[in-house]
């Protein structure tokens, strides 16, 4: 079993993770004798068990539905254009082994900082053409599988 222990004997601590903590309830253990001995060497020893856990990484995508791609696109100025244009590629995605994956790529090359608040001035970046993304998911796949054979 991986159960692990850490001592500390400046501070005369012993800091057990959950699989010994478990492993040291069962009374035929090595875990369990091990964890006794301690307190018999050790008699003011205190016992922890180790609380902090990995963190998770974030998903930057989380909550990026289609209805809250649209709700984003309608805000903007040209948002009939843009909507449009994102049924176009909800369409041209269903030839995709996941449609999901196209339409968010697309989004998110037309959209890079979709989680900030929108820029409405004169100097916001245009939105990239349907045919040009196309092209590059293509390029994309040409080059993948030039690599797989």
């Amino acid at each position: 079993m991986n159960s692990t222990y850490k001592i500390d004997f400046i501070n005369n601590t012993l800091t057990m993770s959950k699989a010994f903590e478990a492993a040291a309830s069962n009374p035929n253990s090595k875990e369990y004798k091990l964890l006794q001995q301690l307190r018999a060497d050790f008699p003011g020893l205190t016992v922890a068990r180790k609380t902090r856990r990995a963190s998770k990484k974030a998903q930057p995508t989380k909550n990026l539905t289609y209805a809250n791609m649209e709700k984003y696109m309608s805000v903007f100025e040209n948002a009939s254009d843009l909507l449009a244009q994102f049924e176009a590629v909800k369409t041209c995605s269903k030839g995709q082994s996941n449609p999901y994956l196209y339409v968010k790529g697309w989004f998110v090359t037309q959209f890079p900082n979709y989680k900030e608040l929108p820029d409405f001035s004169e100097k916001a970046p245009k939105v990239v053409d349907l045919a040009a993304f196309q092209n590059m998911v293509e390029q994309k796949k040409e080059q993948d599988e030039q690599k797989g054979a």
